[in-house]
């Protein structure tokens, strides 16, 4: 078995999809390995670059959130770019980063979860020692930006059927690409099935809170006129607390015959897709997938342009969730669902395409691969 420091994720913080892959991984390793591989989670901006790297990372997020049409140009614009002009790289340092982390860990296996490092790996100078194998696991679903798709690896993760026919037909070079689910976080599998029956009089709702002030009370000023007396509506607002505490507490006092509780940060995310009946939230990569793992139906209130569009895509085409994209009709639409049936058909078909072992499944691959001579 291979030591600890033979395996190295590399991570960036543009969304939490990436993060989430590479620690869930990170601690898949570990289990899987009986505690003897405790890999190292690396976001080499931050390594090279802290503030710099803080910047770009603040930017990106007040661009998807304020200015979501902003990014859907940038993002569909970029398909055609050259992505082995490394230029930017002059003022944040990534390059330097990597060869740093390379000379001093001598990693086995490389995996990554932010698709600009493998470009990084082209790049090296001769005597940086390089690893084995070279992995990555996309965090996209259906709509996969070519970035992942143009640069060769060892093996590539995806998270479903219909992302791996994407994927095969734009790679630029002959990669093989495995279904693995996205890496979620292992408790995942430790969960047994749920019910898929539940009680409409007592509908456990959970909502996601991550959008602006004013797209998070639309969303609260539909849903809790349409929630009966029984129903339970967690919000969970997580780094969000201070921003949207107020709002949600303004509309927990205009709508009192609801109960709602509101959560900050927390660890207990499974715990929480586990005892609730329905999701709503953005379409983000981490949270859709999580709900897969859980079993549990999402309405799709907003999505970021790009990336997140496939996730949406995806819970249709499996009929694990709608899209509900004016946020103050989430509520009717909810409401409707219950009535005629769909939600229930819904929890069905999350039941039958349930996967909590993506980050299990990506382990043992680079473990059987440490263990090959």
């Amino acid at each position: 078995m291979a030591d600890s420091a033979s395996i190295l994720i590399l991570t960036a913080g543009f969304g939490d999809g990436h993060n989430s892959a590479a620690r869930s991984m990170a601690e898949a390793l570990h289990r899987e390995s009986g505690g003897q591989v405790s890999p190292l989670v690396v976001d080499l901006f931050e390594d090279a670059a802290p503030v710099t790297g803080a910047f770009y990372k603040w930017c990106y997020r007040q661009m998807i959130t304020h200015l979501p049409a902003l990014w859907s140009l940038l993002f569909h614009q970029s398909k055609n770019g050259d992505f082995t002009n490394l230029w930017w790289d002059h003022f944040v340092g990534v390059g330097r980063a990597l060869e740093r982390r390379l000379r001093e860990h001598r990693p086995a296996v490389v995996v990554v979860t932010y698709p600009v490092y493998p470009y990084f790996f082209r790049a090296l100078s001769p005597e940086v020692p390089r690893p084995q194998r070279l992995l990555m696991a996309v965090t996209d679903s259906i709509t996969i930006h070519p970035i992942w798709l143009r640069v060769k690896v060892d093996r590539l993760f995806v998270t479903d059927p219909f992302s791996r026919t994407v994927a095969c037909e734009e790679l630029a070079a002959e990669v093989p690409v495995e279904v693995s689910g996205f890496p979620v976080a292992p408790g995942f599998s430790d969960f047994p099935a749920r019910e898929t029956a539940f009680d409409p009089g007592s509908l456990r709702v959970l909502y996601f809170a991550g959008t602006t002030r004013r797209h998070v009370r639309l969303t609260l000023q539909g849903l809790l006129p349409n929630l009966s007396a029984g129903a339970v509506l967690t919000v969970v607002m997580g780094r969000n607390e201070a921003r949207l505490s107020p709002v949600v507490q303004e509309m927990e006092q205009a709508f009192p015959g609801v109960c709602v509780k509101r959560i900050g940060w927390t660890r207990e995310v499974p715990q929480l897709l586990m005892t609730h009946d329905v999701v709503i939230s953005k379409a983000g990569g981490a949270t859709v997938h999580e709900c897969f793992a859980a079993g549990v139906p999402v309405v799709v209130n907003y999505i970021i342009p790009g990336q997140e569009e496939g996730n949406a895509e995806l819970l249709e085409r499996m009929g694990c969730g709608c899209r509900s994209m004016v946020p103050e009709e989430t509520g009717a639409l909810l409401a409707a669902m219950v009535s005629d049936g769909r939600l229930a058909a819904m929890r069905v078909a999350m039941a039958q395409n349930r996967r909590p072992d993506g980050a299990i499944h990506i382990a043992r691959e680079v473990l059987a691969g440490l263990e090959s001579p």
